[in-house]
């Protein structure tokens, strides 16, 4: 069973104790965990953000002990004494090991002129952060250049406990650099009641329809998504397959056909994981 680790097995019996080097020998190599950046190297040279949220695994049937996951727990309690002191110990700061892998093409377009829209909830919001921060130095550099409107899709469950960026994203819309911030939070009860608010970032792209499909269509504009594969993405993939119905009247498989042309263009472009 993939839910039961050696670790597990090793506490449910424990006159089992293989010798060190022998269980050593036999557990296989972790991998290398890929982390999209969520700084610029314009706005923070020579240091590179990542956003992370811890993985909990309860106890089950097939768990006997509850776990978090391998990386993110690894890196939570690396960095725990940063919430229990004032200041960070400056003699003993946390170090580990990275390498940095270039994005062939998940990057803000050379033509600063062209919109963009970002979808990216919960942790996804990472790489919009440096493209933000990105955008917002070229513009101080390139006064006189006309930048594209850049509009940002983001949800989470609350927005008391996991609006993340939440003062960033307020300075980026109050300095220019972001023209247009959509919010969802999942778990929160209507601010109106008898209104329904959009709970997932697809039912703000709905709500947007006209605008995602003109900025797609007419404008020559990009889509990015960042976040879960297994779910959000296919359900906004879908989100836009409709809009484009909606919008332009389009049949299904024409608008099905219209997203994998913004794909071979570089026009659609996803971060994803599982």
């Amino acid at each position: 069973d993939n839910s039961i680790s050696i670790l597990d097995l090793l506490n449910v019996f424990p006159s089992c104790s293989p010798p060190l080097n022998l269980l050593i020998e036999h557990l296989p190599k972790l991998q290398a965990r890929p982390y999209s950046a969520a700084s610029s190297p314009l706005y923070h040279p020579g240091k590179v953000h990542i956003v992370f949220t811890v993985v909990e695994l309860p106890t089950c049937p097939d768990r006997p002990a509850p776990r978090k996951g391998v990386c993110t727990g690894w890196l939570a309690e690396l960095v725990s004494h940063m919430y229990d002191t004032a200041e960070l110990k400056k003699d003993f700061p946390p170090k580990i090991s990275i390498f940095a892998r270039p994005s062939t093409s998940f990057h803000l377009p050379r033509d600063p002129s062209v919109p963009i829209l970002m979808v990216g909830p919960g942790t996804g919001i990472a790489p919009f952060i440096g493209f933000l921060q990105h955008r917002e130095k070229l513009k101080e550099q390139n006064k006189e250049r006309i930048f594209g409107d850049t509009w940002l899709f983001f949800g989470c469950r609350s927005h008391e406990n996991e609006y993340l960026f939440r003062q960033e994203l307020r300075h980026f819309t109050d300095s220019g650099v972001l023209t247009h911030l959509k919010v969802c939070f999942s778990r929160d009860p209507p601010i109106n009641a008898g209104v329904v608010s959009p709970k997932y970032v697809q039912d703000f792209l709905k709500i947007c329809s006209s605008d995602i499909a003109k900025v797609l269509t007419k404008e020559n504009g990009s889509i990015y998504v960042c976040g879960d594969a297994k779910n959000m993405a296919k359900d906004v993939n879908d989100a836009l397959a409709n809009i484009l119905c909606m919008e332009l009247n389009m049949d299904k498989l024409e608008a099905i056909n219209t997203l994998a042309v913004l794909r071979d263009q570089k026009c659609y472009l996803q971060d994803v994981w599982s």
